[in-house]
C-alpha cells in the first residue's frame, strides 16, 4: 500500500493567508501554535493549529467558510472535540485537501493549562502573522504532546532540546508555573539529559499535576468546563453516534479487486481528510467480538476448525436449527461489535471500513454454512448498525471468473444478481465499475464519499 501523500500549494497558501488577513481585519486575536516556520508558502505539518481568542468561534469559523467559498472549495467538514474544532475543506474533482483546526484556548478535558490572553501576551510577529515566542512555543509543545497525546516524535524531541538550549531559564519558569516547582524541575533535568522516555511514562503524572494546579486557580470554571466536556463525550459516543459515524461497507464477488480497492480507498481517505492512515480502521466481514464459530468448537474440544478458505463453498449447509444459532451468533457479533468498535471509532473521528458485511448472508449464505430462507436472513440483516454506504463492486461475471476461479461462473452471475437486488434494502447502495483501475474506482467513490459525510459550500 503506498503512503498517502499531503500537498501544500498555491491555493493552500493563498487561503491560509487570506483567512489570517480577514481574523485581523476583525480584530480576532489569534496566534499559528508551532510549525508556523515556512508559511504561507510552505506547510512542514499536515495541517495548521490557530489558538483563537475564546467567544470568537462563531465568527472566525463564518470567516473560515467564506475564506473556503472565495478560493473554490466545494466541500467542508468540521469535528469537535470539547474546544478543538477540526476544519476540513475539500475538492472531489481534484486532489484538493486543507486542515485547519480552530482552537480556543488550552483546555484538556475542562481543565484550562493555559489562559489565552497570558499566551497572546507572550506572541511575536512572524512575517505577517502572530506566533508564540521560542520559550512558549517549546513549553506548550512539550506538554501539548505529552498530556493530549501521550508521545513524543523525534522530531518533536529534537525541537524541544534545541529552543531549550537558548533559553532554559524561561521554560523552566513556564513549567513551573504549570506543574509546579518540584516536577518541573524533573521534567527541566530529564529534557537537558535527553531523556525522554522518563517524560512519556510520567505524563499520566504530568497531566494530573497540571490539572490541580488549574483547577486550585479557577476552580468554578473548572468544575463547568468539565461537566460540559463529560456531556458531550456521553452525546457524541452514547447518545447519538449515529450522527457522527463515518461508516462504509463493501460488497463484491471474490475476484473483483476487493483488496486493492481498500488499499486505495485508505489511502484516498487519509489524503482527503488530511489525517493519519490509522484513522481508517478496517474490518474484515465482522467487528469479531465474539470468535469464528469453528475456533469455539475447536477450544471446546468438539471440532477441528477448518482453515481452508481457498474453496469458500467447501462445506455442505448446516441444518435450520443449527443455522438459525450460527445466524443468530454471527448477528449477536455485529450487535455487540456496533456498540462497542463502532462507538469507539466515533470517539476518535475514524472512518470505518467492512471488507464484506453482513449482506453476505443475504449474497452467500453458504460461504458461513447457513441454511435459512432469504427473507430471514434480510430481516437480521436490518437488525444492526447500517452502513452510511455501501459500495457495491461490479463486473461482467467473465471477466471477474478470469480474475479468481474459486467460485463457477454460474454462481458468480447468480451473486451478482443478488447483489443487484440489494439496492431494495435502502439507498445508501452505490454500484462502482469494478472494471476500470482502482484510481478510477476510487475518483468515483470520493464523490459519493463527500456528498455523505461533508457539507456541500455553496457559491
Amino acid at each position: 500500500m503506498k503512503k498517502p501523500i499531503y500537498d501544500w500549494g498555491n491555493q493552500h497558501a493563498t487561503i491560509f493567508d487570506s483567512y489570517i488577513h480577514a481574523l485581523d481585519d476583525t480584530g480576532i486575536r489569534y496566534f499559528i501554535l508551532r510549525n508556523y516556520e515556512g508559511l504561507p508558502e510552505y506547510n512542514e505539518s499536515k495541517d495548521i493549529d490557530l489558538i483563537i481568542e475564546p467567544g470568537k468561534y462563531k465568527s472566525a469559523a463564518q470567516l473560515l467558510l467564506n475564506t473556503f467559498r472565495c478560493h473554490g472549495v466545494e466541500y467542508y467538514y468540521v469535528v469537535k472535540y470539547e474546544r478543538v474544532r477540526c476544519w476540513f475543506g475539500m475538492n472531489s474533482t481534484s486532489d484538493f485537501a486543507i486542515h485547519i483546526d480552530l482552537i480556543e484556548g488550552y483546555v484538556n478535558k475542562g481543565f484550562e493549562i493555559f489562559e489565552f490572553d497570558k499566551l497572546y501576551g507572550n506572541t511575536a510577529a512572524y512575517k505577517e502573522y502572530r506566533v508564540l515566542n521560542q520559550p512558549y512555543d517549546i513549553a506548550m509543545l512539550l506538554l501539548y504532546k505529552v498530556i493530549g497525546a501521550k508521545e513524543l516524535k523525534q522530531r518533536y524531541r529534537d525541537k524541544i532540546s534545541a529552543g531549550y538550549k537558548s533559553c532554559k531559564n524561561e521554560i523552566r519558569d513556564i513549567l513551573v508555573e504549570v506543574l509546579g516547582s518540584d516536577l518541573a524541575q524533573k521534567v527541566c533535568s530529564k529534557v537537558e539529559a535527553d531523556e525522554y522516555e522518563w517524560i512519556v511514562d510520567h505524563s499520566k503524572v504530568i497531566s494530573r499535576t497540571s490539572k490541580k494546579i488549574a483547577f486550585k486557580k479557577h476552580p468554578i470554571s473548572t468544575v463547568v468546563n468539565v461537566m460540559r466536556f463529560l456531556n458531550e463525550k456521553v452525546y457524541r459516543i452514547g447518545i447519538c453516534p449515529k450522527k457522527y459515524r463515518k461508516m462504509i461497507a463493501l460488497e463484491a464477488p471474490d475476484g473483483t479487486g476487493k483488496t486493492t480497492f481498500i488499499d486505495a480507498l485508505t489511502v484516498m481517505l487519509a489524503e482527503t481528510f488530511v489525517c493519519d492512515i490509522e484513522k481508517m480502521h478496517v474490518y474484515h466481514f465482522r467487528p469479531s467480538v465474539l470468535p469464528n464459530l469453528g475456533a469455539v468448537g475447536e477450544k471446546a474440544g468438539v471440532m477441528k476448525q477448518d482453515t481452508n478458505f481457498e474453496n469458500p463453498h467447501r462445506n455442505k449447509a448446516a441444518n435450520p436449527l443449527s443455522s438459525f444459532v450460527r445466524m443468530g451468533y454471527y448477528w449477536l457479533d455485529y450487535l455487540i461489535g456496533g456498540a462497542i468498535c463502532i462507538r469507539k471509532d466515533v470517539q476518535f473521528d475514524k472512518i470505518t471500513i467492512f471488507d464484506r458485511y453482513i449482506y453476505d448472508f443475504i449474497i452467500d449464505p453458504l460461504r458461513s454454512r447457513i441454511n435459512l430462507p432469504r427473507c430471514m436472513r434480510t430481516a437480521f440483516s436490518k437488525m444492526v448498525q447500517q452502513p452510511r454506504i455501501v459500495f457495491v463492486l461490479d463486473a461482467p461475471a467473465d471477466v471477474i471468473y478470469s480474475r479468481k476461479k474459486e467460485l463457477t461462473l454460474d454462481e458468480i452471475q447468480r451473486q451478482l444478481e443478488e447483489f443487484d437486488k440489494l439496492s431494495n434494502l435502502g439507498d445508501n447502495f452505490y454500484k462502482i465499475n469494478a472494471n476500470q483501475t482502482p484510481e478510477k474506482m476510487v475518483l468515483d467513490a470520493k464523490k459519493i464519499i463527500l456528498d455523505k459525510f461533508c457539507l456541500k459550500i455553496q457559491k
